[in-house]
């Protein structure tokens, strides 16, 4: 039982140092966001980074993830550096198409982690951090698309900066959630 209960804890421990990058990253971008007001394309361009970098965080924290989370962290990685690939290829050419793509990004993100809050066992600290952040990238993607096109640029990027701010926030507090547990797991 005692074994079981350590497994359980650990689910997220492997993956602090991922969590936390992401974390940070996510932070730098929403600041910048938020206090060098960019044009369009270069809100896509900083987006399609942050979404290419997620991606392979992603990726690489599903390696050593158990077996009920990885085929998540999988998706989500493969999506978010489609994502950031389409963003960096095309930001000029296809804003429309973009600010579609990043609405519909963040829906799929707010999907993916309530998902992957609920699928983690119920004495998981980091568990409604996860599911937060999830509801939040859901609630400002279905704002976003329900929006009209020009009113959306603006609010975008006001919007992208605040999750994305909010995001590496709870990332980092979800890698010091991770990082206590394996070391109660270690004991």
């Amino acid at each position: 039982m005692n074994e079981m209960k350590g497994m359980e804890q650990g689910i997220l421990a492997q993956e602090s140092w991922a969590l936390a990058v992401e974390g940070v990253i996510a932070l730098i971008i929403g600041f910048l966001i938020l206090f060098w007001p960019p044009a369009v394309v270069s809100i896509t361009i900083v987006v399609g980074a942050f979404a290419f970098v997620w991606g392979i965080f992603a990726l690489v924290s599903s390696i050593k993830a158990d077996k009920g989370r990885r085929w998540v962290l999988i998706l989500e990685g493969v999506c978010g550096i489609i994502l950031g690939l389409i963003l960096l290829a095309w930001p000029g050419k296809s804003t429309l198409v973009i600010m579609w793509l990043i609405m519909i990004w963040l829906v799929v993100i707010g999907i993916f982690r309530i998902v992957g809050g609920f699928a983690l066992p119920k004495g998981d600290a980091s568990k409604g951090l996860l599911i937060v952040n999830g509801f939040l990238a859901l609630i400002i993607g279905v704002l976003l698309l329900c929006l009209p096109f020009l009113t959306a640029v603006i609010t975008m990027a006001i919007l992208i900066a605040f999750y994305a701010i909010f995001s590496g926030i709870t990332l980092i507090s979800l890698a010091f959630v991770a990082k206590s547990v394996r070391g109660q797991t270690a004991t």
